[in-house]
């Protein structure tokens, strides 16, 4: 695995991604910084790391991108597969390379408070937190798009997919909450669509009729008992469930001061799962 989280490493130092995105990511910081903390005169670098969340939304698939799809596009994923290591290792090292890089970024970004205290900035432990967060938001978002990136061999395809499924994450929750006042019945009727397209995904990745369709009657019949029994409690579930899993949403609680243990285990759990999820197209891949 170290093998692996070298080589990558070496590759985004020896081509333009790497000092692409780091440039990006600290000129969108620095941009962010200067109108908020600088012109607007705000005390709270939080501020700006709100904002800063919304370059994500490029900068994480321009340094995905590449990270499945070059192995296939120049057919060394065989090598990969041929090496004396587990894939898992393989895919670990891959991912904690990605965020190395935006560790790197952090690290740098981590400066602007102490300089911003200068001109008399006290909310350090806000900044930072916020910061720590920044961080977590993009290790979960790496793994996603690490994931989308493991589907196809062609880069822009790969950057399109991952651009579109954070905008995806990022504006879950402005469409649920336009259509909250629907109440119980739109929301069980979401959700149900929700789990069979999450069945759907399953057989995708595993080719298996009968697993797939025991997610879906495990996912569906629950909520069909519930909904019959009380339908009440349907009622802004759509909404709830989704202040609960979106990543976004999370990253806001930080900015106002809340270090939120459950943050910390969601990221974590959601890049797992990701992980997880490219290994297996990966496995799948190597079987074929």
């Amino acid at each position: 695995m170290i093998a692996i989280f070298k080589r990558e490493m070496r590759s985004y130092f020896h081509n333009v991604i790497g000092f692409v995105f780091l440039a990006l990511l600290l000129l969108a910081a620095g941009v962010f910084c200067a109108i908020f903390n600088v012109i607007l005169g705000s005390a709270d670098f939080a501020d700006s790391l709100y904002y800063l969340q919304l370059a994500l939304i490029i900068l994480i698939p321009l340094l995905t991108m590449r990270s499945m799809t070059e192995e296939r596009r120049a057919h060394t994923d065989q090598l990969l597969y041929s090496l004396p290591l587990p894939l898992w290792k393989i895919v670990l090292g891959k991912y904690l390379a990605m965020v190395a890089m935006l560790g790197i970024g952090c690290v740098v970004i981590a400066l602007f408070p102490l300089i911003l205290t200068l001109f008399g900035m006290d909310a350090l432990g806000t900044a930072y937190a916020t910061l720590f967060a920044f961080f977590l938001l993009g290790a979960a978002l790496i793994a996603f798009c690490m994931f989308l990136s493991s589907l196809t061999e062609n880069q822009l395809i790969a950057m399109i997919l991952c651009v579109v499924g954070i905008l995806v994450i990022f504006l879950l929750d402005t469409f649920v909450t336009i259509f909250i006042s629907a109440g119980a019945v739109l929301s069980f009727i979401v959700l149900i669509v929700l789990t069979l397209l999450a069945a759907l995904g399953v057989y995708g990745l595993t080719k298996n009729l009968y697993f797939s369709s025991l997610v879906a009657i495990l996912g569906v019949l629950p909520q069909i008992v519930i909904f019959l029994i009380d339908s009440s409690l349907y009622d802004g579930m759509l909404y709830r469930a989704v202040s609960v899993l979106s990543l976004f949403y999370r990253y806001t609680v930080f900015g106002s001061g809340v270090f939120d243990l459950t943050t910390i285990i969601y990221d974590a759990s959601f890049a797992a799962l990701f992980i997880f999820m490219t290994w297996l197209v990966m496995d799948k891949r190597r079987r074929a």
